[in-house]
This record gives C-alpha cells, sequence and structure tokens, in this order.
C-alpha cells in the first residue's frame, strides 16, 4: 500500500475523494487523470505515446461536464456560480464551502422542487457571511450587486423575500447588521489605502498608533449615537461616517491636522462623497454634546 501524505503536504488535496468537494457536483466514477491534465501518463508514471495521448484526450473531452453531472445540471450552473461570486467578493474557501453545504442541505431536505437555484445560492451565501462575522463582513447589496454584475437577476427584495420564505428549513431570518460589525472592514479599507497611509505619516503619526486610536474612536462615536438617531441608514456607509469624524476629533485631541477628508474616505472605501456629508451632518451635534458632557 502506498504512502499517504501528510494533510498539510502539497500533494495532499489529489486524496479528496470525488463527490465530497462541497462546493463542486462530482458525477460518479473516475477522472481520466486529474480534473484539467492535458498531459497523460501511464501508473508507473511514464509519458504515453504521441497517439495515446492524443485518444485519451479526446477521450476526456468526450466524458463532458454535462454528462458527469447528468440530472444535476442546476446544482452545478449554482455552485458554479458560488465559485465565480467568491472570488468577485474574495471570500475566503470556509465561507464559500459552508454556503454550499447550506445549499445543498436546503435542496436534500426542500418537499418541493428548487425553482430558482441561483437565488438559492444567493440566499445561502447570505447565511454564510453572516455566520463568520467579521471576517467575511459582506453587505446584503454586495451580494445582489455581484450576482447582478455577472449576468443573473437576483436583487436585494428577492433575497430577502426568499430566506423568509425558506426561514422553516433554515431557521435563518434575515436581520440588518449594526454598524459595529464592519469597524474591522472599514479600518482595514482606510488603512491598506497608500494615500491615508501618506496622510498618516505626514500628521506626524506612526501608522499603527494612527489606527489604533482610529479604532477606538469609532467604537466610542458609535456608543454616543443612540439607534433611534441612526433611523433605516445603511450600516457600512455609517460606519464609514463614523471613521470621518473620529478621524477629526483624534485630530483636535492630539493637535493634529486631520488625516482624511471625505473624498479621500469616499474613494478608500467606496462610499459616496454625499453620503459621508449627510451622515456626519446628522451626527455632529450628537458628537459635541457629549464631548461638552464630558469636559
Amino acid at each position: 500500500m502506498g504512502h499517504r501524505p501528510h494533510a498539510n503536504s502539497p500533494g495532499a488535496s489529489v486524496y479528496v475523494s470525488l463527490g465530497n468537494r462541497m462546493h463542486i457536483v462530482d458525477g460518479l466514477g473516475s477522472y481520466i487523470g486529474f480534473h484539467k491534465d492535458k498531459y497523460f501518463q501511464d501508473s508507473q508514471g511514464h509519458a504515453l505515446s504521441g497517439r495515446m495521448q492524443k485518444k485519451f484526450k479526446r477521450l476526456k473531452t468526450i466524458y463532458s461536464t454535462r454528462i458527469r453531472i447528468g440530472k444535476n445540471e442546476a446544482k452545478y450552473r449554482a455552485l458554479r456560480t458560488l465559485n465565480h461570486v467568491s472570488k468577485l467578493l474574495m471570500l475566503n474557501d470556509q465561507v464559500r464551502d459552508r454556503t454550499a453545504y447550506l445549499y445543498k442541505k436546503v435542496v436534500s431536505e426542500s418537499p418541493q422542487r428548487v425553482s430558482n437555484n441561483i437565488l438559492l445560492i444567493a440566499v445561502c451565501l447570505l447565511m454564510a457571511v453572516r455566520e463568520f462575522k467579521d471576517e467575511a463582513p459582506i453587505t446584503l447589496d454586495e451580494i445582489a450587486n455581484v450576482f447582478e454584475k455577472i449576468g443573473h437577476r437576483v436583487n436585494v427584495r428577492a433575497i430577502v423575500r426568499e430566506a423568509l420564505r425558506l426561514k422553516s428549513l433554515t431557521g435563518y431570518s434575515p436581520q440588518i447588521r449594526k454598524p459595529d460589525d464592519y469597524v474591522p472592514r472599514v479600518i482595514s479599507m482606510l488603512m491598506n489605502n497608500p494615500k491615508v497611509v501618506s496622510k498618516v505619516h505626514s500628521r506626524g503619526w506612526e501608522v499603527k498608533e494612527y489606527e489604533n486610536a482610529l479604532r477606538n474612536k469609532v467604537l466610542e462615536v458609535l456608543d454616543m449615537i443612540p439607534a433611534s438617531k441612526r433611523g433605516g441608514r445603511n450600516p457600512f456607509i455609517f460606519t464609514v461616517s463614523v471613521a470621518y469624524a473620529s478621524d477629526r476629533i483624534i485630530a483636535i485631541h492630539h493637535e493634529k491636522r486631520a488625516v482624511l477628508t471625505q473624498k479621500l474616505a469616499s474613494n478608500a472605501t467606496k462610499v459616496a462623497e454625499y453620503s459621508i456629508r449627510d451622515h456626519f451632518g446628522m451626527m455632529k451635534k450628537i458628537i459635541e454634546l457629549s464631548q461638552e458632557s464630558v469636559q
């Protein structure tokens, strides 16, 4: 019996059982070679002749995806879409695999045939990113937008409606995230922007010192603003606006010039400048009153 490599060795992945990869619909039987092989060897590892190479390449082509997946074409397309979406959203494999698991679970337990597999995979993706919390701080709008970007008619309202319909199966009811959930992501986006980092240096800050001061102040400002004042504001945009306000506060406290402008915060986080301005206008008086009461 051959020696199987350890799980952390480079070749360990070839031992994954067919049919057990969560994000792929596998057919029964074996592949000819490995999944993307274009060069074939015999059981001893010796290259096949030119004629045999051509023969096996033709056979592998005939053994097409459509034949392998059989009646699972809708599942295959949904999971292939999930792979594409995961890459565009830069999600890690754990989130992708959890989404695929939830999708397969719902499909197998659903008392009736699933009519829209793409919408279902979007719902399962929403469930997965909410489970992973700040490890996958993706917004519902971003999920809907990326599906639309690759040509699927999926919108926020449809995802929420489908999630509510499936609540009896999944036990999940979509809830709006809190601004606090987006603090790590907003801080990361700002501190990974070269122009922000450059201005941090020019204001006499150490990058890590400024990052910690900004994070602490953002959490502090969020506590100052009651939920009743936030209304139905988008929590991600609200957190970006709080980061802008927090930068102004720590600049005054440390007697330095502010690092962020509305335009710079907008460019770093992809939030519209007018949205930051609108949110800041709402919170400005509350922050000033809170600071006066402390003094």
